[in-house]
C-alpha cells in the first residue's frame, strides 16, 4: 500500500504509484502463461495487453516508458516533497533532459557570450599582473632603480588617516612604480603622486625627478617676453620635477608635458572638472591656451607648490653652484637621529614647504637682470623687473606652514588657517632600544587644496594628494578687505559648517476658544456695552 511508504494517497506518488501497480497486476494476471491454462477466454485481453507492455517497455534511444515512471516514482519516494502532485510534472521533464543522450544535460550547458568575455578579461589581467610581477628578459642583469617609493608600505599610514586604495591595488601601484622605474634611464627618484579624479576616468601621478646634464642650463637666462622665458628650466620651478600619469590598473605610464607659465596662469582663472582624457579640448571661459594634458600638468604644478611639506629640520637648501640649479634639497646629517618628535609634529611650528614657492607669473622666481650681457636689458625692463621683484618678492624654501594665509588668520587663533592636523591610531609611548617609541600616525590636511595630506609616523612621512584638483575657499575665512572668498577658489566645493543655532523661543499658550460658553454668557445684543474705565 501506499500508506506504507510514508506520503499521502492523494500525492503525485500515490498516483504514479497505483497506475505502476495497477499495470503490474494487469501483466501478472493475464500473463501468456495464465492465458493458456484458462484456454481461449481470455484470447480476446492478450492482445491489448501485450501491446500495452510492450509500449511501455519500447526503448526510443534515451529510455522507455516505463523506466521512466520508475525513475520518477523512485525520486518522489526519496525527496517526499509535500506538493509532489503539482511537481509532477517539472520532475518528469528534468529527468527527460538530464537522460537526453543527443545533447549535453543543463547543468554541462555551453558559457555565454558575456562569460565568454568574462573569461577573456580575467586571462587578459592576469598575463598583465605577470608582466608587473616578472621581468621580460629573465636572462638580462637586475637594472640599478633611483629612489623608488615603496608606496605599500606608505599605505599603511595613509590606511590611518583614511586615505588609501586597498591592499591590491596599493601592491600593484608599488608595482608598477618599480617597472617605470626600470624602464626610465637617469632616474633620481620616483614616488606615487597621487590620484586626480575625472569625470569618465581618473588619473593616477607619479612623480619623479631626472638627473641634469651638465651644461643643461644656460648660461645666459631667456629674455623677458619670448615664449622661453615662459618656462621654468628643467630641475627649478614648477619643472622641479616630471610627472606620468595613467587611467589605472594595468594601462602604461604616459609622461606629462612641461610646465609653461602661462598654462598656470590660465588655470588659476578658470574652474573646471577633468574628464580624464588628455587629449580632450577645455572648453572654459577665460579661454585656456591647451588641452586637458596641460591643465592637469598645471593644476599638480599648483598643487605641489603649496602643499609639499616635510617635518622641520630634515632638508636643506643646496648651494646652487654645487647643485646646478635653484632651490634644490638635499637631507641634513643625521636627520633621522634628530628627526623632530611627535608633540612637535603634532603643531605647524613641526612642518615646512618643500617645494618652490609660484609667483603670480607662474614661474618661482624673477630674471635676474645680472646675468645678462651689458646692454642687454633696457632701463625700462630692469626698472620693472625691479618693481615686481619689490612688490611681489619671492619666497624663500623650507618655510612654515604657520605662516601661511597670515592676512586671514582671525587674532584668537593660533597657527594658520590653510592646514589643520589630526593625531590617528595609538597614542601610547614605549621603549624601544633604550628610546621613546610610538606607534601613531599624525596627518596634516590642506584647507585649501582638499584631498592633500601628509602623514608621519615614527621617521617616515609621505605626501599624497587625492581629489578633483581644484582650489576651494569655504573652508577657510574670507578676506578681510573684501569679504569675498580666497582668490581663485572654487565655492562649489564642501562648506565649513555654519555656528550652531539658538533654540527658538517658545510660543505664547492662549486659551482654546470655546463658542459655545461665549453665545451662553452673551447678553443676546446687537451691539456690546464699552466696559466703563
Amino acid at each position: 500500500r501506499s500508506s506504507d511508504l510514508g506520503f499521502n494517497s492523494s500525492s503525485g506518488v500515490a498516483y504514479l504509484f497505483r497506475v505502476w501497480l495497477r499495470v503490474q497486476k494487469c501483466s501478472e494476471k493475464h500473463s501468456p502463461g495464465r492465458c493458456a491454462r484458462q484456454g481461449e477466454e481470455m484470447a480476446t485481453c492478450d492482445i491489448p495487453l501485450e501491446r500495452v507492455q510492450a509500449l511501455l517497455k519500447v526503448d526510443c534511444a534515451n529510455g522507455s516508458l516505463y523506466n521512466h515512471m520508475v525513475k520518477v516514482v523512485h525520486l518522489l519516494t526519496a525527496d517526499k516533497p509535500c506538493d509532489a502532485l503539482a511537481q509532477l510534472e517539472t520532475l518528469s521533464r528534468n529527468l527527460k533532459d538530464a537522460a537526453f543522450t543527443n545533447a549535453k544535460a543543463p547543468d554541462a550547458a555551453e558559457p555565454s557570450l558575456t562569460e565568454l568575455a568574462a573569461q577573456e578579461q580575467q586571462k587578459r589581467c592576469a598575463e598583465q599582473s605577470l608582466k608587473l610581477f616578472r621581468p621580460s628578459d629573465r636572462t638580462a642583469a637586475p637594472k640599478v632603480l633611483g629612489m623608488v617609493q615603496n608606496y605599500f608600505e606608505d599605505a599603511s599610514m595613509f590606511e590611518w588617516a583614511g586615505v588609501g586604495f586597498g591592499k591590491q591595488e596599493s601592491y600593484q601601484l608599488g608595482m608598477s612604480l618599480r617597472q617605470l622605474a626600470a624602464a626610465t634611464p637617469g632616474l633620481e627618484s620616483l614616488r606615487l603622486w597621487g590620484k586626480v579624479l575625472g569625470i569618465e576616468s581618473d588619473y593616477y601621478v607619479a612623480e619623479g625627478s631626472l638627473e641634469v646634464p651638465p651644461g643643461a642650463t644656460a648660461a645666459v637666462p631667456p629674455f623677458p617676453g619670448t615664449p622661453e622665458a615662459r618656462v621654468d628650466p628643467r630641475g627649478e620651478g614648477a619643472n622641479t620635477c616630471i610627472y606620468w600619469v595613467k587611467s589605472g590598473g594595468f594601462a602604461p605610464w604616459v609622461r606629462l608635458p612641461i610646465a609653461r607659465a602661462d598654462h598656470i596662469i590660465a588655470s588659476r582663472e578658470i574652474k573646471r572638472v577633468l574628464t580624464g582624457k588628455l587629449e580632450s579640448p577645455v572648453t572654459a571661459t577665460p579661454w585656456f591656451p591647451g588641452t586637458e594634458q596641460h591643465l592637469l600638468r598645471s593644476q599638480i604644478a599648483r598643487i605641489s607648490s603649496s602643499c609639499t611639506l616635510a617635518p622641520a629640520g630634515f632638508y636643506e637648501v643646496m648651494d646652487p653652484e654645487e647643485s646646478g640649479s635653484k632651490n634644490k634639497l638635499k637631507v641634513v646629517e643625521d636627520a633621522l637621529a634628530n628627526f623632530p618628535g611627535h608633540e612637535t609634529l603634532a603643531t605647524q611650528a613641526g612642518w615646512v614647504h618643500a617645494a618652490p614657492f609660484l609667483l603670480s607669473t607662474g614661474k618661482s622666481n624673477w630674471p635676474d637682470v645680472d646675468k645678462f650681457p651689458e646692454g642687454a636689458l633696457t632701463e625700462d625692463q630692469t626698472a620693472e623687473i625691479a618693481q615686481q621683484a619689490e612688490n611681489e618678492p619671492e619666497k624663500a624654501m623650507l618655510e612654515p606652514i604657520e605662516a601661511d594665509l597670515e592676512e586671514l588668520k582671525p587674532e584668537e587663533l593660533e597657527g594658520s588657517v590653510a592646514w589643520s592636523i589630526k593625531v590617528y591610531g595609538d597614542e601610547g609611548i614605549y621603549t624601544a632600544n633604550d628610546a621613546p617609541q610610538t606607534h601613531r600616525v599624525t596627518a596634516v590636511r590642506s584647507n585649501i587644496w582638499p584631498g592633500a595630506i601628509t602623514v608621519v609616523q615614527g621617521t617616515r612621512f609621505a605626501n599624497l594628494y587625492v581629489g578633483y584638483a581644484m582650489k576651494c575657499g569655504s573652508l577657510v575665512p574670507v578676506q578681510k578687505d573684501s569679504g569675498l572668498p580666497l582668490r581663485g577658489t572654487m565655492p562649489l566645493m564642501p562648506l565649513a559648517p555654519d555656528d550652531i543655532m539658538d533654540e527658538p523661543k517658545d510660543l505664547e499658550e492662549n486659551e482654546e476658544p470655546n463658542p459655545i460658553r461665549e453665545e451662553a454668557e452673551s447678553d443676546k445684543g446687537d451691539v456690546d456695552e464699552e466696559e466703563e474705565a
